[in-house]
């Protein structure tokens, strides 16, 4: 049968497994990662104060709020904690979406300082850019010419080696992945002795 054929087929109920329900399931057993508040360093917290205080649509009152909110949500990392947070907080203008978009920037920042620290301290000098193979944009729905760019940078960034310490130099300044706005690209660690 042509797949063309199979595609206009019209959709069966798929059939239902005896015995299991999926209101039985436990969350209890899902896995989870456990987060170790020891990696969040002075660096880190600085770096996230930083971050806070340059976001032009949050007034200053509200700086200190969002950092203390962002440390207790094991920096940004349980989104749900922070959003929620964020939301009471009654910040004139702060949505759903921008509050989940600031949690995922500010999480994605601490989260690129707190690997390049591990990786120092293992002795991992060097890493490997890797493109994500999804825009590296705020909204890709709505590309600004910044976000095309960016993206575009990115893209061409794949597979290029950098000193983590560094970072890689694209468009003018040095960067690690992750970092900037809309960022979905992480790294691979070259590891001493096991180079390519």
């Amino acid at each position: 049968m042509s797949w063309l054929r199979r595609l206009l087929q019209p959709f069966t109920k798929p059939t239902e497994i005896k015995g299991h329900s999926r209101s039985k399931l436990s969350l209890q057993a899902m896995p989870t990662v456990k987060f170790d508040p020891s990696t969040v360093s002075k660096s880190v917290k600085a770096d996230l104060r930083r971050n806070i205080e340059l976001l032009d649509d949050i007034e200053k009152k509200h700086v200190k709020q969002i950092y203390e909110l962002a440390l207790r949500s094991k920096v940004g990392r349980d989104l749900h904690l922070f959003c929620t947070g964020l939301m009471n907080m009654n910040i004139e203008g702060m949505t759903a979406g921008r509050a989940a978009e600031l949690g995922r920037s500010l999480s994605n920042k601490a989260k690129a300082i707190i690997d390049r620290e591990r990786q120092a301290s293992l002795g991992i000098t060097h890493a490997i850019w890797m493109y994500a193979n999804a825009p590296c944009m705020k909204d890709p729905r709505h590309p600004v010419a910044a976000d095309v760019q960016r993206d575009s940078t990115h893209r061409s960034a794949n597979g290029n080696r950098y000193e983590i310490s560094k970072g890689l130099f694209v468009d003018g300044k040095w960067i690690w992945p992750g970092v900037e706005e809309g960022c979905k690209c992480c790294s691979r660690p070259v590891l001493p002795g096991l180079e390519e």
